[in-house]
């Protein structure tokens, strides 16, 4: 990258940031730590006017308010503990040690954030706190709008981070600002050619399973809570409910009691604003998409979807209604899922064998047994690297990219050193070894046994246990009769 050419073309922020990734001062955990302190306590001395302006922005409970905030939180301690000077330094100098350092990472240079309106604060947070401890530079896109979030968070970030190093952006920079970053970009799931970006499955559908074998009152909870707390937007919200027929009215009677204790206690806080005028939405036309409306209030409601022919049950919901669909059995459900793709998630409630099935059999990037996760509620989806990190949304890999350090020569090398000067293969006892054949599969003799051979077998079992049972039968009538 031309960073002279680079910095006149772009806003004197971003020729800062440019500045920044290349004297590399983000490499230190010493400054990454005093940022992440910064920071923390920048989001505690504004903490009230965080809380009430995710309130008024969002409308949300005060409940599910001090969620989002204690989430973000939560990330920015999770990632600062994970920064240690002291192994820090052990690993940088492993090469000096004579050893490798196969493992080394480091920052992706500038990574560009453009987060989800979906609890935007978290969203921001999450991200944020990742990137930095990953040690890098990092640019937000936040736009100038009438959210009170995003006004308190372009005034609180710049005066708690440093300006060579973090810098918010009004708007989309250029194609050639953007090819030198890392993008993550929690609103879109379409990855612009020519960047690098973290991937993330936005479009995805989310499903849940619910097997007659299954705990429907824990069913019941975790579904009215997923389905319903805030506002039905979040990704990982169940955009349909897959239930065995055989235990569809038990189901929905406790869901019809959860829906209820659920949205009365939905009380906002005293200085939220009222919410904006709702607009049209499924739930004004779901007359017309044939869909039997089991309960419904303002805003919300359940309902029963029996025609599989319905775009209903390929939609991606983003709003509170809870939409049911009987199965007759799991391969059913299975096989109803598969048929729609990839799914963000699943969650399958039902005993433990019969999940292992489910879980295993769905095309899901998640499985959940048995729970849903309320963390994952909040914030956006998790990226396609994901690797089972269930305290942080992102990792500090997301943000980091590979760079080995190799000391000592492997096995291989010396093979293609030896065969490059024309060693012979007959006078290196290795060399000889990669020219044998395999080793033989280790297996019993009986465990040859294949498919059709353990059918003859059965079936000659059981025509010996039959026969035997004949002859002793007729030789018990031969005695008696004597």
């Amino acid at each position: 990258m031309d960073s002279k050419s680079n910095s006149q073309s772009h806003p004197p922020q971003f020729s800062a940031i440019i500045a920044g990734n290349i004297d590399g001062r983000t490499d230190n955990i010493r400054y990454r730590q005093r940022q992440f302190h910064r920071l923390q306590a920048s989001i505690l001395t504004h903490l009230a006017e965080l809380k009430e302006a995710i309130s008024q922005d969002s409308g949300h409970s005060v409940e599910e308010v001090q969620t989002e905030v204690c989430l973000a939180l939560k990330e920015i301690r999770s990632h600062y503990s994970g920064l240690s000077l002291e192994k820090s330094v052990q690993l940088e100098y492993r090469v000096a040690r004579g050893e490798d350092h196969l493992n080394r990472k480091k920052g992706a240079g500038i990574v560009y954030i453009i987060p989800t309106t979906h609890t935007t604060f978290y969203s921001v947070i999450a991200a944020l706190s990742a990137a930095l401890a990953a040690g890098n530079c990092i640019v937000l896109e936040l736009p100038k709008t009438t959210s009170r979030v995003t006004a308190l968070l372009r005034s609180v970030l710049p005066r708690a981070l440093d300006s060579d190093t973090f810098a918010i952006s009004d708007s989309r920079p250029d194609a050639a600002f953007l090819r030198t970053t890392l993008v993550l970009d929690q609103q879109s799931s379409e990855c612009p050619t020519g960047y690098a970006t973290l991937e993330l499955p936005n479009t995805l559908r989310t499903v849940a399973v619910v097997d007659r074998t299954a705990n429907l009152q824990e069913a019941a909870v975790d579904v009215v809570q997923a389905r319903f707390a805030f506002d039905g937007r979040s990704p990982y919200a169940p955009d349909v409910v897959l239930v065995n027929q055989f235990c569809m009215q038990p189901f929905v009677e406790l869901v019809i009691k959860h829906a209820a204790k659920h949205l009365g206690s939905d009380n906002h806080g005293a200085n939220s604003l009222p919410k904006r005028p709702r607009q049209a939405s499924l739930l004004d036309k779901l007359g017309s998409e044939g869909v039997k409306v089991i309960v419904s209030g303002t805003g919300w409601g359940v309902a029963l979807l029996q025609n599989r022919d319905s775009p209903l049950l390929r939609a991606k919901l983003s709003e509170r209604l809870l939409l049911l669909h009987p199965v007759s059995s799991l391969d059913d459900a299975i096989n109803l899922c598969n048929a729609s793709g990839t799914h963000a998630a699943t969650y399958t409630f039902a005993a433990p064998a019969a999940a292992k099935y489910v879980s295993e059999s769905i095309d899901a990037h998640t499985a959940w047994i048995n729970h849903v996760p309320y963390d994952i509620l909040v914030g956006p989806v998790v990226p396609l690297s994901y690797g089972g990190n269930l305290h942080t949304r992102y990792t500090t890999e997301d943000f980091q990219v590979p760079r080995p350090q190799v000391v000592n020569q492997t096995t291989t090398t010396a093979i293609a050193k030896a065969l490059l000067a024309g060693k012979s293969v007959q006078s290196d006892r290795t060399l000889q070894e990669i020219l044998s054949p395999l080793p033989e599969i280790q297996q019993r003799p009986g465990h040859k046994i294949g498919y059709f051979e353990q059918g003859i077998i059965t079936g000659g079992l059981i025509t010996l246990t039959s026969l035997i049972t004949i002859v002793s039968a007729a030789g018990y009538w031969v005695l008696r009769m004597r």
